[in-house]
């Protein structure tokens, strides 16, 4: 009768222990099928680094060649609008942090045309308004976000190679984007279609203070509709973001012509 007992008992234990191998097996096999997925990806993205690099560097080039060099003050001050406008961030994070996850982001998503705009205008009105501060404004501006987008690669590109909990849910995060297996080329031509946008609406501000009221929701909307079509087409949010960039640019240039 003992033995009897000690066998179904053995049963259960072996079953649970089964299950255990199971489990672990199946997480493991969840981890090299999620690798490779990454796989490649590291040596790809830092090839493109330079072409990131490019972008500003594209940007001085072309209005060097229209004969208008680049004032460093304004260059500087334009980088530290960026700056300003990303910390203001962060008090509203905290504000937000317990609330469901989709308003979060979509009320974080919905401050950037506030934030940044508003900043933009701010620093406009207490400094000068020329064609050429404002254009060296508006390219300092985009080139810390470039050098931001630098830095965001990489945190990527470290995350991909760990295995811990935050890293597999960053991994999770990225895979569910949909986009994960794109050229990193594309993420270049999104920085060259945002820059154009940010040199735009800083050309567009300095010559019409009032226009900040039309690109506070051009700024938001372009967010929203750029993070929506890229959950299922990079090359439907890159068009979205060239079209706004591009018209503002244009926009901005044809105010001062």
């Amino acid at each position: 009768m003992m033995d009897n007992m000690q066998e179904s008992k053995a049963v259960p234990d072996e079953l649970a222990s089964a299950a255990a191998v199971s489990s672990v097996s199946e997480h493991e096999q969840k981890q090299e099928q999620e690798q490779d997925q990454f796989a490649g990806i590291p040596q790809k993205v830092l090839r493109a680094i330079p072409f990131y690099i490019l972008v500003p560097v594209l940007f001085w080039g072309a209005f060097r060649l229209s004969g208008y060099g680049l004032d460093w003050r304004g260059f500087g001050l334009g980088a530290l609008g960026w700056f300003i406008a990303f910390f203001l961030r962060g008090p509203l994070s905290l504000v937000v942090q317990k609330w469901p996850k989709d308003r979060a982001q979509k009320v974080i998503i919905g401050s950037s045309g506030v934030l940044e705009e508003s900043v933009r205008l701010i620093l406009l009105a207490f400094t000068a308004a020329s064609f050429n501060w404002a254009q060296s404004v508006g390219q300092g501006w985009a080139a810390v976000e470039v050098l931001f987008t630098i830095v965001n690669v990489i945190v990527i590109l470290t995350l991909i190679k760990r295995t811990d909990e935050k890293a597999m849910q960053a991994k999770a995060m990225l895979l569910a984007q949909g986009n994960i297996g794109s050229s990193p080329l594309w993420g270049v031509l999104e920085r060259i279609w945002a820059s154009a946008y940010h040199i735009g609406a800083t050309l567009l501000i300095a010559h019409t203070p009032w226009l900040v009221l039309l690109l506070i929701p051009m700024h938001s909307g372009l967010n929203f509709a750029a993070l929506h079509a890229a959950k299922h087409s990079i090359l439907r949010a890159n068009m979205i973001i060239a079209i706004t960039g591009l018209v503002a640019l244009a926009g901005g240039l044809l105010l001062f012509w």
